[in-house]
């Protein structure tokens, strides 16, 4: 993230378990990058406890580094419950206040003001309010992973790309098409995933998906740095997952070497070989939530094979997506 005195972006660069909020702040576009007014951001390693309703005292800590010149890059983390894991996209900080947004959720941000080497304020988690005290312990952690916002022609507003810091070996990645009834879960999945040293791009939530969108979302990871080309998958949901066989066959360069599909309901008639001969040769996953109809799993498990569906709470499913990933 990019700073002066006073640091503010929102560019470049859900898993409510509130463990370890990671907040990576990502390099910004010198015209989104607000004019100093305040000290420079101290960085460190800040550890501390967060209070949850429910919980015994949660350990944290936040990683605030400053990697370069004008460049800042931060990580919170709660051991206990990682799905609040995060790095930021918005990174303000004036007057010894840090603000910082988790990328894709504006309802949930972190709020701290500096006192001498502690900081002191509230994670908002939309309408709730939890408080955080760290005080600082020694030098920052490596950075995990970045964020960065980027556009991809065919869908509406800026996609999130998520890339693991170290680029040395080329890594499996995919684009995550999530519906507005998943977004909220969506930035959660790609934080955990890029912290397996995936390369996640996460696309605006829409209730539509066109074959441009998909080959331009696939061709901007191929040519996105740390990323095997030969690696690449798609990963859509909801109703548009079935229609997925006609979207590729329209652009046979935008064919992804793997496909997670979740919630998925009975595909069209059209689709439905594709679909089998897709899950006999091992590249499909579907992921269906608890508390969907057994009909639509078991339609599911008829069409594609028990062994290619899995059914559960997310972090069940964040297991099983892993564990399958290390295969591809």
């Amino acid at each position: 993230m990019q700073a002066q005195h006073m640091v503010k972006r929102s560019s470049i660069g859900h898993w409510l378990c509130l463990l370890l909020i990671g907040l990576a702040g990502c390099q910004g576009r010198p015209d989104q990058t607000s004019r100093a007014t305040a000290l420079p951001l101290p960085t460190g390693h800040f550890a501390g406890s967060l209070q949850a309703p429910g919980h015994p005292e949660l350990r944290a800590a936040l990683e605030l580094r400053h990697p370069s010149a004008g460049h800042y890059d931060a990580e919170l983390v709660l051991p206990e419950l990682p799905n609040l894991s995060f790095v930021a996209d918005t990174l303000t900080f004036a007057h010894d206040t840090l603000y910082l947004v988790r990328p894709g959720l504006p309802g949930e941000a972190l709020k701290l003001a500096r006192q001498g080497d502690f900081w002191r304020g509230t994670l908002r988690l939309d309408s709730a309010r939890y408080p955080v005290l760290l005080v600082r312990r020694g030098p920052p952690e490596p950075t995990v992973y970045r964020v960065q916002r980027d556009g991809v022609a065919g869908t509406e507003g800026q996609a999130l790309l998520f890339s693991p810091a170290d680029e040395s070996l080329p890594g499996l990645a995919l684009a995550f098409f999530p519906t507005p009834a998943t977004a909220a879960t969506a930035p959660g999945w790609a934080d955990a995933l890029a912290r397996q040293g995936h390369t996640v791009l996460l696309l605006p939530a829409a209730d539509t998906l066109t074959a441009p969108a998909l080959a331009n979302a696939l061709a901007l990871l191929r040519r996105t740095a740390g990323v095997d080309t030969a690696r690449v998958g798609v990963w859509v949901t909801g109703r548009r997952a079935g229609r997925l066989p006609e979207l590729l066959a329209e652009n046979s360069a935008s064919r992804p070497s793997f496909i997670l599909i979740q919630n998925m309901p009975e595909p069209p008639l059209s689709t439905r070989r594709d679909w089998r001969e897709r899950a006999q040769r091992g590249r499909l996953l579907a992921l269906y939530d608890p508390a969907l109809p057994r009909t639509a799993v078991a339609g599911g498990r008829a069409l594609l094979g028990s062994q290619r569906v899995r059914q559960g709470p997310e972090a069940y499913l964040q297991a099983q997506v892993s564990a399958w990933l290390r295969d591809r």
